[in-house]
């Protein structure tokens, strides 16, 4: 019986052999064409992937800035919670006596 790891693994390199594929047949820039329905006109789609582009690398970053805030937020409540009101937080490995 295969482990749910091989699963993910198999499926990962199902589409990696996919896009593969999709490269040896037709070259890389075709992974960047726009798709149905996004592809009508001809002469929008390099702007349609253009613009997609600079929308990922955005919402990359909003995720990354939300990402920082996160952890900054953690800290300070980690401060606040140990010097202020002197919590200990321990974490034990798992299956460790203690």
């Amino acid at each position: 019986m295969a482990s749910w790891w091989e699963d993910v693994t198999n499926q990962v390199w199902g589409v990696v052999e996919a896009f593969g594929s999709e490269a040896r047949q037709q070259g890389f820039l075709s992974l960047l064409r726009p798709v149905a329905p996004f592809n009508r006109p001809g002469f929008l789609a390099p702007a349609v992937t253009i613009g997609a582009l600079l929308t990922f690398l955005m919402l990359s970053g909003v995720a990354v800035t939300a990402l920082g805030a996160l952890l900054t937020a953690l800290l300070a409540l980690y401060i606040l919670l140990v010097q202020v009101f002197g919590v200990s937080i321990e974490i034990h490995p798992l299956g460790a006596s203690r």
